[in-house]
């Protein structure tokens, strides 16, 4: 994924190749492969970066990023953790809406 230096940090994170839009592939993967990137990334202009140098073709529509034309990843700032802190969370899914969703945080470790 990309930190703040915006170099990939995990290359384990998508052992796995990409897939294309017309791919036959297990959307479960995909999800959790995008879910992994995401993590620990506080802006979706950076995560959107980190998809694209995954291998994924990434695109930006408000808070949410289409990724391959079969997965959102949305970008949700605004929600209040434990003892009072704001945390941003990224929650992804297939187009579709089908199971499974994940939801990773934005906030480096």
């Amino acid at each position: 994924m990309l930190g703040y230096s915006n170099d990939l940090k995990d290359p384990a994170a998508v052992d796995v190749p990409p897939a294309l839009p017309g791919d036959d592939v297990d959307a479960t993967l995909i999800v959790e492969q995008v879910a992994r990137v995401l993590a620990g990334i506080p802006a979706i202009g950076w995560g959107s970066r980190a998809l694209e140098a995954a291998g994924w073709h990434a695109t930006i529509a408000g808070n949410r990023i289409t990724v391959n034309y079969e997965v959102f990843a949305q970008f949700i700032s605004a929600s209040v953790g434990q003892y009072g802190q704001v945390d941003a969370s990224w929650v992804i899914y297939t187009v579709a809406g089908t199971r499974p969703v994940w939801i990773v945080g934005a906030e480096p470790i």
